[in-house]
């Protein structure tokens, strides 16, 4: 038991009455509501919960709906290979799209023209193939002015008589005109039946004749 002195301190009353911070709530003044402290709490619970519920969301619905990163990142892997394509031109292999471009197209054949045998004899520009011509064989050869006869004709001559030459003797072939007129479309008789001599006989029964001689090789 304790035997020291009372002092001031053990002077306390039987039924102390509150003080301080320890007093009854006044039913007469109004609530204002939660503190500014409550307040702040509850916004940053509230930040908290949506940010759950967005990260569930995105790690569970998104790659079901299609939506995830990996196309972007399967396009990222394809494009450098897709690029990779035309370094091998840039390190100098060749193409076979610029050999094809490059290649010269092939020439097309032009038809060449060819000459048409026409009816108009072309040894002298003033004949006159309607002249009537006489083609006689001056040689023992049969059939001679038949064979000359029909060469002159495919020339377009107009030849009106056969026969063997009953004239003066010739030494070789020749070919006589009548007029002077004449003697262009004598030079180019002779050259249709390859006759290279050509003289003139006024008194010609016909305006051209052909005389086969000898030596003819027409």
């Amino acid at each position: 038991m304790n035997t020291y002195p009372r002092d001031e301190f053990d002077a306390v009353p039987e039924a102390p009455r509150r003080q301080g911070v320890h007093r009854t709530r006044d039913e007469s003044v109004p609530d204002d509501g939660p503190s500014p402290s409550g307040r702040g709490l509850r916004w940053i619970l509230a930040a908290g919960i949506l940010a759950l519920v967005i990260g569930a969301v995105s790690f569970f619905v998104l790659p079901r709906l299609g939506l995830s990163g990996q196309p972007a990142a399967a396009s990222a892997a394809t494009s450098p290979a897709a690029s990779a394509a035309p370094s091998a031109s840039a390190q100098g292999k060749p193409s076979a799209a610029p050999s094809q471009a490059s290649s010269p197209a092939a020439p097309t054949a032009t038809p060449t023209p060819t000459a048409t045998p026409t009816a108009t004899p072309t040894a002298s520009a003033g004949a006159d193939p309607s002249l009537e011509v006489g083609v006689y064989n001056a040689t023992s050869t049969a059939g001679l002015g038949n064979r000359v006869a029909a060469t002159a004709r495919a020339a377009g001559w107009s030849v009106s008589t056969v026969g063997n030459w009953s004239g003066a003797p010739v030494d070789g072939p020749v070919v006589y005109y009548r007029s002077a007129a004449d003697a262009a479309s004598a030079q180019a008789l002779a050259a249709a039946v390859g006759v290279r001599t050509v003289l003139q006989a006024p008194a010609l029964g016909l305006p051209l004749a052909v005389v086969i001689g000898p030596g003819y090789t027409g």
